[in-house]
């Protein structure tokens, strides 16, 4: 029993370690994007983390760019007649969202904070558009 327990970690493990390294470079730009959005919205109404919020954001902003310049998966699955135009609605969806967080950062140095925090639905808005038509299922 304790062999086929353990037989059954390392089946789990592996696979778990396979899924892992299948990250693309893009998926691990936007596991980025998620991580300090999310740290983003528990901290950005905090006056006393202004500064670090727009680090933060500048962090973020980068990560946009990084993955702007990567192609999502789904790109293989669009007829080749079609995949510049899906690239270039691509980069535009990640220039939206590169200039949400830009006006965040406007709103957060201006120390409208509340501006700031409703900027963020904007985000969430444009990452659900941007998932539903450019992320794999």
């Amino acid at each position: 029993m304790k062999i086929l327990s353990l037989a059954f970690a390392a089946t789990l493990l592996t696979g778990m370690t396979l899924l892992h390294a299948e990250d693309s470079p893009l998926e691990g730009q936007m596991k980025i994007l998620a991580k300090d959005t999310k740290q983003l919205s528990q901290q950005i109404a905090d006056s006393s983390q202004q500064q670090a919020n727009i680090d933060l954001i500048e962090k973020i902003r980068s990560a946009v760019l990084e993955a702007k310049k990567l192609n999502p998966r789904k790109t293989a699955s669009i007829p080749a007649t079609d995949q510049a135009k899906f690239i270039a609605d691509y980069q535009a969806q990640m220039d939206k969202l590169s200039d949400a967080y830009a006006q965040m950062e406007i709103a957060l140095k201006a120390g409208n904070y509340e501006e700031a925090r409703n900027l963020l639905s904007t985000v969430g808005s444009l990452k659900k558009e941007g998932h539903k038509k450019f992320k794999q299922d």
